[in-house]
């Protein structure tokens, strides 16, 4: 089954942004209180977050959800 690419964009928004912080997969989880495999399967478009979970993830980068959602 092919993944939404609304999905893959998040997903390569969030690595793009990690990475931009330094962070690695394990490191964003545990300020957020998830696992490591959490992200990774967001990331990969395994997964629909809920807009809790991107609130979350938003903090755990530092960044707001609008600049989380602003793809190129």
């Amino acid at each position: 089954m092919e993944k939404p690419s609304e999905l893959v964009r998040l997903g390569n928004r969030i690595k793009e942004l990690r990475l931009a912080k330094g962070l690695s997969q394990a490191k964003l989880g545990m300020k957020i209180l998830k696992d490591q495999q959490s992200i990774h399967k967001l990331e990969n478009a395994e997964f629909n977050p809920t807009y809790l979970y991107l609130l979350e993830i938003c903090e755990g980068l530092e960044i707001t959800i609008s600049e989380l959602l602003d793809f190129k």
